[in-house]
């Protein structure tokens, strides 16, 4: 369960549309079945209301076929479909890896936290480990807490507390910047007023992949999360300690964040096709260089992604080798960011004399 998920569920009514927009904007969705076929969104006051209505506008229209629908454009935008995201390498590495001790087999894969239907289906080496695996980790076991409990916990941890509002923490340029990119994709800046820049952080690289047609319930975890009975299903932190890794940053640090993310939101596609395009064809090199790229021009992003992901890989990397030392099987499921790069999971593990066997997409057996 990642951030922006948890968040999904625990910011629930936040998000509103405004009541009046300079600019209509419009989205495009085909369905799969008749890609000729277009349905358009209309106008709409912004990215996200205009992505939603395509889509439902597509699925009322193709209720009756197989298939799924799919958005192709947002603005004067294309977005790149998942057909042409996916690999067709008959052999390509995947991010899964098998850890086998003399009393446990740990199966590690990588997730996008966000997906859309065309990505799926998943390739059969991870429904394979997950049917071998007694046991499903994921970073936090959601389905152990109820909403009210995960929004108690987030109001905590997001809500400002040395000031009053969320616009003081910026100058007049910055705050106008801020203010036209969370318009653009339906976030009323003034329902997160309360809120530390983590929070908008957070809901707009949410909203930024939903207008592209991604959703948190077609990412990898919450995939596989439905088909284990919630007896069976394990985490590798609290949401506690997740929260506080995003929200009890210095404030110095959520601003730069936020900001940077607001720079990127000029090239948000093509931004997020490299990563799934990555994630997709095993490229653990790429996907880390994307992440270190995104975070060399600033100390305070340097050391953001390091409270991230650095921290959180050794802890998580200690865990696993917990699982490995005991008599069941595991299949566990972290962000893709944890296993690529020079800090990863895997290298963590590594160090620790524990090798891994990377799953490629040809392997039929992972018993053997």
């Amino acid at each position: 369960m990642t951030f922006m998920r948890l968040l999904t569920f625990a910011m629930l009514g936040l998000l509103s549309c405004s009541t009046s927009f300079a600019k209509p904007h419009e989205s495009i969705a085909v369905h799969s079945a008749q890609v000729d076929v277009e349905y358009s969104s209309g106008e709409q006051e912004n990215r996200v209301a205009a992505a939603l209505a395509a889509q439902d506008k597509c699925k009322q229209a193709t209720a009756e076929l197989s298939g799924y629908c799919e958005l192709v454009r947002m603005d004067s935008i294309e977005i790149t479909t998942g057909a042409r995201l996916k690999s067709d390498n008959t052999r390509r590495p995947l991010f899964l890896w098998r850890y086998q001790s003399g009393t446990s087999t740990v199966y590690l894969a990588g997730s996008l936290h966000l997906l859309k239907q065309s990505i799926y289906p998943l390739p059969a080496q991870y429904e394979q480990a997950f049917e071998l695996s007694d046991k499903l980790v994921l970073e936090v076991n959601t389905t152990a807490l109820s909403p009210s409990e995960i929004y108690a916990k987030t109001q905590a941890a997001a809500r400002l507390t040395e000031q009053r509002y969320l616009r003081e923490s910026f100058n007049a340029e910055d705050y106008s910047r801020l203010a036209n990119v969370a318009s653009l994709y339906g976030i009323p800046l003034q329902s997160l007023q309360f809120y530390k820049p983590a929070m908008a952080y957070t809901q707009l690289s949410l909203m930024g992949f939903v207008a592209l047609g991604y959703d948190p319930d077609l990412g990898v975890e919450a995939y596989f999360t439905q088909r284990k009975s919630s007896q069976n299903i394990l985490q590798l932190e609290t949401l506690d300690l997740q929260l506080a890794y995003l929200f009890d940053q210095p404030k110095a640090t959520q601003i730069a964040v936020l900001m940077d993310t607001v720079n990127q939101f000029a090239e948000i596609e093509s931004a997020a096709s490299d990563l799934v395009r990555a994630w997709a064809s095993g490229d653990d090199i790429t996907l880390a260089k994307l992440i270190a790229d995104q975070y060399a021009h600033s100390e305070l992003l340097q050391q953001f992604s390091e409270q991230l992901l650095d921290k959180r890989n050794a802890a998580m990397s200690e865990k696993i080798v917990g699982y490995l030392n005991s008599n069941e099987s595991y299949f566990v499921i972290v962000g893709a960011a944890h296993l690529a790069g020079e800090h990863s999971i895997i290298n963590l593990l590594k160090g620790k004399g524990i090798n891994g066997q990377r799953i490629y997409s040809n392997d039929v057996d992972l018993q053997i």
